[in-house]
């Protein structure tokens, strides 16, 4: 038995070929993740800009921000602030679906963090969520602000008083605003 161990001018091309189709690849695949890259943040630049730019939520977050007052028993008849409020929290909660889908990082969430956190240590969003959340166990609906009251749980925003129905008779941070 012998070998015989030939290269030939085609053999030769072959390999060339093999190898810049490779190179081919690892470029075509590193310009593909650029343009990931670059795509998403673009995204995170729209989600961020239409915070600071729509003049919805800009107010809305200036005014949990600044502590002003707003949820009373007035509220939920007031259409233009419950308009923009209610706005605005399903943004955010849009934003921490997008979270919990895995679209956007936690490195990319770091740009909404701030807001959410301060929209949900908020104490009149707190009371709001209170009583949203007890209308909705009563009549077995989703909670309107889903992901976001999620988030909230998950990072304990919530008391202990606050999944209680009766809540709003014994404290001073709770109110019962709605038909539950």
């Amino acid at each position: 038995m012998t070998l015989k161990t030939e290269i030939t001018v085609s053999d030769i091309f072959a390999g060339i070929s093999l190898i810049l189709v490779i190179i081919g690849g690892i470029f075509a695949y590193y310009q593909w993740r650029r343009n990931v890259s670059l795509k998403r943040a673009s995204y995170i630049n729209e989600l961020t800009e239409k915070i600071r730019t729509d003049p919805l939520i800009s107010g809305i977050i200036y005014w949990l921000d600044y502590g002003q007052s707003w949820y009373s028993n007035e509220f939920h008849s007031s259409g233009e602030m419950e308009l923009k409020m209610d706005k605005t929290l399903s943004y955010f909660s849009y934003i921490c679906y997008l979270r919990k889908q895995k679209i956007i990082s936690n490195k990319e969430y770091k740009f909404f963090k701030y807001e959410i956190e301060r929209i949900l240590l908020n104490p009149e969003i707190q009371d709001y969520f209170y009583n949203l959340y007890h209308f909705s166990q009563k009549f077995k609906v989703p909670f309107t602000f889903q992901y976001l009251f999620e988030y909230g749980k998950k990072h304990k925003v919530f008391d202990k008083e606050f999944f209680n129905p009766t809540a709003y008779k014994t404290s001073l941070k709770y109110h019962k605003y709605l038909n539950f």
